[in-house]
């Protein structure tokens, strides 16, 4: 569906009524100066942290996060309301909670990002592979692997992952709107065993398939909602527009599907945990076995999120479209 857009916003219009007063009142007129700042800063904290130490990295990022928490009110409101959404039951103060340290979370992510170098020099003190396994039965059957990760814990991480199993990979990234900025954090993504491709380009599906036929893992992240071939399924209960090209890719090539979620423990290290997502018969049978597979893995991710609330980025609009709007029906 081409999405509407009105001439004077550049918010879509086939959104839920509920994230009208969520959506970020940006002056356009700065965004040079924005993406200027934007790109410096991040020059300025890459410099930082390839001399700090990890311990002081989660530090500073945590402290920057609730800076984030407490003077980005869009971005604050988005992660009360979806938290609302998703645990009604909870109390409104365990809530606030949850939403501060989702914050702390995504900042000292944002800076271990950056100090990815560093960690791949301690990955062993501070990167811990559980049921890796699993990963590697796929792999070494050679018929290429689907790795599907969420934004939880640190999911950059999985890029050492990949490297300490020795899995060459493909990963599909977003691109940012900042162009420079996007090119310096492609740069500090790569690693010997990732390749870093931009989500969109007109080569993308066929890179998906090279790679897999040559026995590579794809990496995909589909717990967002995207512009991509999307499926609605249930996300806490509620319909959401989840891409389904882990689900498609998996059926049509006989690929197994292997979730790798990453979660943050209190001394600061993370534990990245490997699982494979088999297909049941009864998704082969659907009427619709994309949607039924997503559905499937879709609750995998619901399933993580809900045991570790606080890492996950709640601050992304993930129902921010509704079934209607796409002429799609409710799962």
């Amino acid at each position: 569906m081409t999405q509407k857009t009105d001439p004077t916003s550049p918010r879509p219009l086939d959104i839920r009524p509920e994230y009208e007063a969520l959506w970020p009142k940006k002056r356009r007129w700065l965004r040079p100066v924005r993406r200027w700042l934007q790109y410096w800063l991040a020059r300025f904290v890459l410099a930082l942290v390839g001399h700090a130490s990890i311990p002081t990295v989660q530090r500073v990022g945590a402290k920057l996060g609730l800076l984030l928490f407490r003077f980005g009110k869009t971005e604050r409101a988005v992660c009360e309301y979806q938290l609302a959404r998703a645990f009604p039951e909870l109390p409104e103060a365990e809530r606030a909670q949850i939403a501060r340290a989702c914050f702390a979370n995504l900042g000292m992510t944002g800076l271990e990002a950056l100090a990815l170098q560093r960690f791949a020099k301690e990955s062993g003190k501070w990167l811990i592979l559980e049921n890796e396994t699993v990963a590697k039965s796929a792999f070494a059957a050679g018929k290429g692997l689907i790795f599907v990760t969420c934004h939880s814990g640190n999911w950059e991480l999985l890029n050492l992952g990949v490297n300490l199993l020795q899995i060459p990979s493909l990963a599909i990234a977003r691109p940012l709107n900042n162009p420079r900025l996007n090119e310096l954090v492609l740069k500090a993504r790569q690693t010997p065993y990732m390749e870093v491709m931009q989500r969109g380009t007109k080569d993308s599906p066929r890179q998906f398939l090279t790679a897999l036929k040559q026995g590579k893992a794809v990496i995909l992240l589909i717990d967002q909602d995207i512009d991509a071939q999307n499926v609605f399924v249930d996300f806490f209960g509620i319909p959401a527009r989840t891409p389904r090209v882990a689900a498609s890719l998996a059926l049509r090539l006989n690929v197994p599907v292997i979730t790798a979620f990453d979660r943050r423990l209190p001394d600061g290290r993370h534990v990245l945990r490997f699982d494979e997502v088999p297909v049941p018969e009864e998704v082969r049978a659907a009427e619709n076995p994309d949607r039924a597979f997503t559905q499937v893995i879709t609750a995998r991710i619901e399933a993580h999120v809900r045991a570790w609330p606080a890492q996950w980025a709640w601050n992304h609009r993930r129902w921010l479209h509704p079934p209607e709007a796409e002429g799609q029906t409710s799962p």
